[in-house]
């Protein structure tokens, strides 16, 4: 099973993709919370499994039964891995789902509902796929993503405590970077709801799974007071069309560099693509990358989108603040090294 072990875990939405029924903007009936025991799909290496009792982590598929082909359904993946947030150990980041729609010029279709908030730890297992839910049918083109969220069932576990997370609506914070620009959060103190745009067409088709990142790195803070509030900043792509970039981060005596964050710039448009900072031993994986070319800048001082400063450890003072990393022309499909990265 893939792993995403940068900025991921991973939530997936399972939900119709037929032609028979339904298109943008058709009415559809909330979906069953009930665990669908035999249900199960897999692609390129991403599986979803049943389970029927207990805490909602990866590997769950909720909704109606039977055996389905991926042929048959819209996948959504949105994936976090631990996230910096302060000096927090942080070990589960909980995210209340009330509802999963589609949106295609500015029409809203709702994929999945839940009749009480769908609770699912997005670090479960370190990143692999976890379900939440099937949807009803739907064939048409979709332009962006929303995940409706239960404020009050969602927070964070960190350093063995549990504590709420406040989000920001109707602001339109950017990262030292840009991150964030493309991820609007409306709502209020009750329900949030997140939307990511982006390319989700396959051949000119709209496509059959979606790989989404929720970017706790940008998206995550902890305000002086102890508050954990949240910037949801997501990145999108179809999943036909993903990829991925691994490298290390070392400085001059060859030593790692903990916490800078690593870039990826499209170069046909200037836009980010994605982020991620450097673990422990150098090393970073950025994910739902398009396949397309990028541009790395590595950075030693970084504000997120939340506003949380970040200061790379180890770092030789002489790159300064930030410095250019290689151009990478990514494949469908690959993983590419970058090899090190010397800061």
């Amino acid at each position: 099973m893939k792993r995403f072990t940068s900025i991921g875990a991973v939530l997936v939405l399972i939900a119709y993709l037929a032609g028979c029924s339904g298109s943008a903007g058709s009415s559809l009936p909330a979906t069953s919370k009930s665990p669908a025991g035999t249900t199960s799909a897999t692609s390129s290496g991403w599986l979803a499994s049943a389970s029927t009792t207990g805490t909602k982590h990866a590997n769950d598929i909720i909704g109606g039964g039977g055996n389905r082909l991926l042929a048959d359904v819209l996948g959504i993946l949105l994936g976090d891995a631990p996230p910096v947030v302060g000096n927090l150990n942080v070990t589960s980041v909980n995210l209340g789902i009330d509802a999963v729609n589609v949106v295609y010029q500015g029409q809203v279709t709702t994929i999945a509902t839940y009749p009480t908030p769908y609770v699912v730890n997005v670090m479960a297992n370190g990143g692999d796929p976890s379900s939440i839910g099937i949807g009803q049918f739907y064939s048409g083109a979709y332009d962006h993503i929303q995940f409706v969220v239960d404020t009050a069932s969602s927070n964070i576990v960190a350093n063995g405590t549990t504590m709420p997370i406040q989000f920001q609506v109707g602001q339109n914070s950017q990262s030292s970077a840009g991150a964030g620009q493309w991820t609007s959060t409306t709502g209020n103190a009750t329900t949030v709801t997140m939307t990511v745009g982006g390319n989700f067409t396959v051949g000119g088709n709209p496509a059959a799974q979606i790989m989404a990142d929720f970017n706790g790195l940008e998206s995550l803070n902890q305000t002086s007071s102890g508050t954990i509030v949240a910037q949801p900043t997501l990145f999108a792509t179809a999943s036909a069309n993903a990829s991925e970039i691994q490298g290390t981060v070392l400085n001059q005596a060859g030593q790692p560099v903990q916490n800078a964050v690593v870039v990826a710039i499209k170069t046909s448009n200037g836009r980010v693509g994605n982020t991620v900072n450097t673990d422990a031993n150098g090393n970073f994986d950025l994910h739902a990358l398009a396949a397309q070319t990028y541009q790395l800048v590595i950075y030693n001082n970084y504000t997120t989108a939340s506003g949380q400063n970040i200061v790379a450890s180890g770092a030789d003072a002489s790159q300064g603040a930030s410095f250019q990393g290689p151009t990478v022309t990514l494949t469908a499909g690959q993983i590419t090294q970058t090899g090190t990265l010397n800061d």
